[in-house]
């Protein structure tokens, strides 16, 4: 019994000093023949300043900017929703002419929830009370895409 525990411990420790080889670096020859398949799909779920109960505080996001010598604040209060989109990919391509590109797919489907902001002002100190409203913005709803947007690197 002693024996297998310690056959069973040396292989454990090899295996770990095998892992902890680390990667190595490939030359760009070498590189560009690497294929892989599909590339890499995300699904997002994203949520922002909600509470589980959907109240929300009094978060800002601000903006300053100095015109003039004169420093003002653009804020926007309680920023927030649930963002939830299907569909994203990122994958490498070759195009018709023997160029390389990376594609990324838009979402195919997204859904937004309660996605929007309360108000949006601009005053000279983005910690008072809002002075003024210049407009809301609250989406609900689904929406379908299709389409890639394609990138060369030079």
């Amino acid at each position: 019994m002693k024996k297998r525990l310690a056959a069973l411990a040396t292989l454990a420790m090899l295996a770990c000093g095998a892992a902890g080889a680390g990667p190595t670096a490939l030359p760009d020859s070498e590189l560009a023949a690497v294929r892989g398949a599909d590339g890499i799909s995300f699904a997002v779920d994203l949520n922002l300043n909600r509470q589980p109960d959907n109240a929300t505080g009094d978060s800002r996001l601000t903006i300053g900017q100095k015109v003039d010598e004169r420093m003002t604040y653009i804020v926007v209060r309680n920023v927030g929703g649930r963002i939830q989109m299907l569909g994203l990919n990122i994958s490498p391509q070759t195009a018709a002419d023997g160029t390389n590109y990376v594609a990324l797919t838009l979402p195919g489907y997204t859904r937004f929830t309660d996605t929007g902001f309360d108000s949006i002002s601009v005053q000279a100190d983005p910690r008072a009370a809002v002075s003024g409203n210049l407009g809301r913005i609250s989406i609900n709803g689904e929406m379908m895409m299709q389409g890639q947007l394609r990138l060369w690197s030079h």
